[in-house]
């Protein structure tokens, strides 16, 4: 086999590669967003619920 015929046989093998590795990080990048999208929620909604039991207790006169 020629040298270009390996040269592009082995750039389409890394090209393979890196294409399922990219698919890869694209999972894992998917799945830690979720998870910071849930804890921002969270947090989101513990901060609403302190703030709603403080106002009642500063409204009153």
């Amino acid at each position: 086999m020629l040298k270009t015929e390996e040269y592009l046989i082995e750039t389409a093998d890394r090209c393979i590669r890196l294409a399922r590795e990219g698919r890869d990080l694209v999972a894992r990048l998917e799945a830690i967003s979720n998870e910071l999208m849930a804890k921002a929620v969270e947090l989101d909604t513990l901060r609403d619920k302190k703030n709603d039991g403080t106002a009642g207790k500063s409204a009153a006169p």
